[in-house]
């Protein structure tokens, strides 16, 4: 945690800073680093995928679910852009927490955080294989084996990661921006052609959802379908003016996504009939496939490919994310050094790639014999909500602390106490839904499973602290120092990204 490092801007030129790191300092900018939190949450994914099973929960209220999550990731993304406009890590909460609550605390919450961004790629692997197994064998009786999908996907998402944070970036804005529009056009179409029930606003009432427990229950889901914002911090170091561009991008990301998930989610109920949300809920099809066969006949297909799209810049989107978390706690100590190895020529690093591919290939494999292929979706997504939550609650207390302590000047009741305070009570509640009562097996394993890797985490902890190796937490807190960026390093950037 320092301050730029000064040297003075040739006059007339616009000053721009970057990261003094081994990877590519200022390689992107706004566009990128939005998208790249966009893409983390997954439009298409969130935007349909998602929408059933919320409402078989909160009915026709479902577009409120998405509102609640809406409000709740925003209060979560402030307290992590606060912490951004003062530090650059691609540790991001490890850092963060180091830095607010102490090292042995961002130690646990860092490894908590890895039950999310490194599972995903096994995630939508599973899933999108799945979707694609089932529909072409319906609709055009094309056999196609759910782990071929998989296969393909770890294999670009490595290439992607390995050859550089410009080309990842310039998918995830490409196909990022093609899966909102096709998204957008059908929820458009549903208030063109509604069902029966017509354009109406009575998802604005909590009264009409089946019952107050299934309103929080389709929150709760909604919030994991939302989750992925915070993809953009981890790329701090990546970006140029980073303290300015890290905040805006974590903000703007679940803004931009936040609207965009209740229009829709209204766009399709509108479009189904709202008189008619259990068929919506329970629909042996896809409702979106459902819709688009409606609304476009033959061409409904593009639906299909926007799940496509989708399921490749989140993985690709959460690569990125989840390579850099772990060259940023290996940078510090507490993860083999190994991990720090930066290709000489792409500035990625490789190493953490390699793992993390390695990773995706493991979990693709014993996820779904374990679960189910058709499971794996619900299940990690539950317990990323229970892993998130515990990772949340530590910066929200530790947002405080920190500005108590660096920033008393800037600290404000209701920015650092108000707001966290508020998103905390909010998991709280989240978490006490979720589990009262479990839900059905095998998604009831969610909890057990993030408990016991906690439990794992405090005993490597443990194990640190009385073998005296805590010194591996020696260099937690550490953040990366900045510099004025260079005209060549700034004219070499691509504009959109």
């Amino acid at each position: 945690m320092t301050d730029v490092a000064s040297r003075p801007p040739e006059a007339g030129a616009e000053q721009h800073t970057v990261a003094e790191t081994e990877l590519k300092a200022g390689a992107i900018g706004l566009p990128g680093v939005l998208m790249q939190g966009v893409t983390a949450i997954a439009p298409a994914i969130a935007g349909m995928f998602t929408i059933p099973f919320i409402v078989s929960n909160a009915g026709v209220a479902a577009p409120l679910a998405y509102l609640g999550a809406f409000v709740i990731a925003l209060m979560l993304g402030y307290v992590l852009a606060q912490f951004t406009k003062h530090m650059t890590s691609t540790g991001t909460y490890y850092t963060f927490v180091s830095n607010s609550l102490g090292e042995r605390w961002g130690f646990l919450v860092a490894w908590t955080y890895l039950l999310f961004y490194p599972v995903v790629v096994a995630q939508v692997g599973s899933f999108m294989g799945s979707t694609l197994q089932t529909t072409l064998a319906s609709e055009y009786s094309v056999t196609f084996h759910w782990w071929y999908f998989m296969v393909f996907l770890i294999a670009l998402v490595a290439y992607t990661a390995w050859r550089g944070i410009e080309l990842s970036t310039k998918l995830v804005v490409v196909l990022g921006i093609t899966e909102m529009l096709i998204v957008l056009a059908l929820a458009i179409s549903g208030f063109i052609d509604p069902g029966s029930g017509g354009i109406n606003l009575h998802w604005l009432s909590p009264g009409n959802a089946p019952s107050g427990h299934g309103l929080f229950l389709g929150v709760v889901f909604a919030i994991f379908a939302i989750s992925g914002w915070d993809a953009a911090a981890p790329l701090g170091e990546e970006s140029e003016d980073p303290k300015k561009t890290i905040p805006r991008g974590v903000m703007g990301s679940i803004i931009i996504l936040g609207v965009f998930l209740v229009f829709v989610s209204w766009g399709q109920t509108t479009g189904w009939g709202t008189n008619h949300p259990g068929s919506f809920a329970s629909s042996s099809e896809l409702p979106a496939f459902v819709l688009g066969h409606r609304f476009w006949g033959d061409a409904w297909v593009i639906v299909l490919i926007a799940l496509f799209n989708s399921a490749i810049a989140v993985a690709i989107a959460t690569t990125n994310s989840a390579t850099r978390i772990l060259y940023g706690m290996a940078r510090t100590g507490v993860l083999p050094r190994q991990l720090t190895t930066v290709h000489k020529r792409f500035r990625t690093p490789s190493t953490a790639i390699a793992v993390q591919t390695v990773i995706n290939v493991l979990l693709g494999i014993v996820l779904p014999i374990a679960v189910g292929v058709s499971n794996v979706y619900n299940i990690t997504g539950t317990w990323f909500t229970f892993a998130l939550a515990p990772v949340y609650a530590a910066a929200n207390v530790g947002l405080y602390v920190y500005y108590r302590r660096n920033f008393r000047s800037e600290l404000h009741w209701f920015k650092h106490i108000v707001i966290p305070i508020v998103g905390t009570i909010a998991l709280g509640v989240v978490v006490y839904e979720s589990v009262n009562p479990l839900p059905a097996y095998p998604i009831s394993l969610a909890p057990f499973i993030v408990l016991g890797w906690m439990v794992l985490g405090v005993g490597l902890l443990v194990w640190m602290l009385t073998s005296g190796r805590e010194k591996l937490l020696a260099h937690a807190k550490d953040a990366v120092l900045e510099r004025i960026e260079t005209p060549e390093e700034h004219a070499a950037k691509p504009e959109f990204i």
